[in-house]
């Protein structure tokens, strides 16, 4: 074969090599144009779907800086897009709550299951206002994004808030009015019953009898209305507060139940407001009632104490205790729940080291949550 026939098969193999070399690049161009669109679709669908949740929702990265959000979240905040993108969460929550939402994020991650799902904190607005947030949060699956929906709960707290308040002011009315007008009634009644049995004695033994009967009914009716009065307004009627409040409680659990009920307060607790006091009050009386009914304990203890600032009760019980994934089915511990959330307080129910359960509130006498300014869960 001559040189140039040499050639020419060369450069004929050299061009179909350049020609399957271009097909190829031109299915790989291909390729990542429709990996490119199928990208930009992904990502308008998922645009429009944050915009259209309903509700003010984030996307925060592991540096907790937030790299996308939704109108919602602008119209909460009060900030513009601007604003938010690139900037960590930690600008727009109250300080209170900044150290246990950082302790959540950096939990999450190690391990979704780690950190609540769902829990409340307070939004610092552009204006300085303070917002109450409902959040729904998750890490989505195979990154270390996490996406936030928030619900506000401002209004929906206040108003809970004045029916409890409402509710509260009525019952301390009818406690008052049982206490101060049907008790003195009985109490008149009582003396003039005592008076009518003694003279009845000089002349009837049998009638005298039957007027000792209806002494006796009488002072039953009067132990019974203060019994209710104490229930209904427990730590307004009591002199002593709170303290003393807890001590009856207590000491009334041991005649009612037949079971070993202690109060310990070492030092004087400082609630002053009667609401929160009342609360405190329904807590322990609901914790008390669940031991003795659904736990079977023979033993509860009640402390009172004050801790760095913050205000814990605490009610142990020796019961058969608790299982810690079974689902509350009862009203009981949601209403307290719901009592301790509206004095700002945080509650925990949690089984005791020992067996039995403890049911423990924690709150700041001054007006904030257990948790709002950093401490863990007891």
């Amino acid at each position: 074969m001559s040189e140039d026939r040499k050639t020419e098969a060369r450069l004929r193999d050299e061009i179909r090599e350049l020609k399957s070399r271009i097909r190829d690049l031109e299915t790989r161009q291909s390729r990542c144009l429709q990996a490119e669109e199928a990208l930009r679709q992904s990502d308008a669908f998922y645009r429009t779907f944050l915009e259209n949740t309903g509700t003010a929702t984030i996307i925060i990265e592991e540096d907790t800086t937030i790299s996308m959000l939704n109108v919602e979240f602008e119209m909460v905040t009060g900030y513009t897009r601007d604003e938010i993108v690139g900037r960590p969460w930690t600008r727009y929550v109250a300080e209170e709550d900044i150290a246990r939402l950082l302790k959540y994020h950096v939990e999450r991650r190690k391990d979704p299951e780690a950190a609540p799902r769902n829990y409340e904190f307070r939004i610092i607005t552009k204006n300085g206002e303070l917002r109450d947030i409902f959040m729904t949060i998750a890490v989505i699956p195979g990154t270390k994004l996490s996406v936030a929906s928030m619900l506000d709960i401002t209004e929906r707290k206040q108003l809970e808030k004045e029916i409890l308040d409402i509710s509260e002011r009525e019952r301390q009315k009818i406690g008052q009015e049982l206490h101060d007008d049907l008790g003195q009634h009985l109490v008149g009644i009582e003396v003039m019953t005592k008076v009518l049995r003694k003279n009845l004695e000089k002349r009837s033994l049998q009638d005298a009898q039957y007027a000792g009967e209806i002494y006796s009914l009488v002072k039953e009716a009067i132990v019974k209305t203060r019994r209710l009065a104490r229930g209904l307004c427990p730590v307004h009627l009591v002199a002593n507060g709170l303290e003393h409040a807890l001590s009856e409680l207590a000491s009334s659990a041991e005649s009612m139940f037949g079971i070993s009920c202690t109060f310990t307060c070492p030092t004087r607790m400082p609630v002053t407001d009667n609401t929160r006091a009342t609360n405190l009050y329904y807590i322990a009386k609901e914790s008390i009632r669940n031991a003795v009914e659904h736990g079977r304990a023979d033993r509860i203890e009640v402390e009172l104490l004050e801790e760095q600032g913050f205000v814990r009760l605490n009610v142990r019980d020796n019961g058969r205790g608790m299982d810690p994934c079974a689902q509350p089915k009862g009203m009981g511990l949601h209403i307290m729940n719901y009592r301790a959330r509206m004095i700002g307080a945080n509650l925990r129910v949690h089984p005791g080291e020992q067996g039995g359960t403890v049911v423990s509130c924690l709150f700041d006498a001054h007006g904030k949550s257990g948790l709002e300014k950093g401490q863990d869960e007891p």
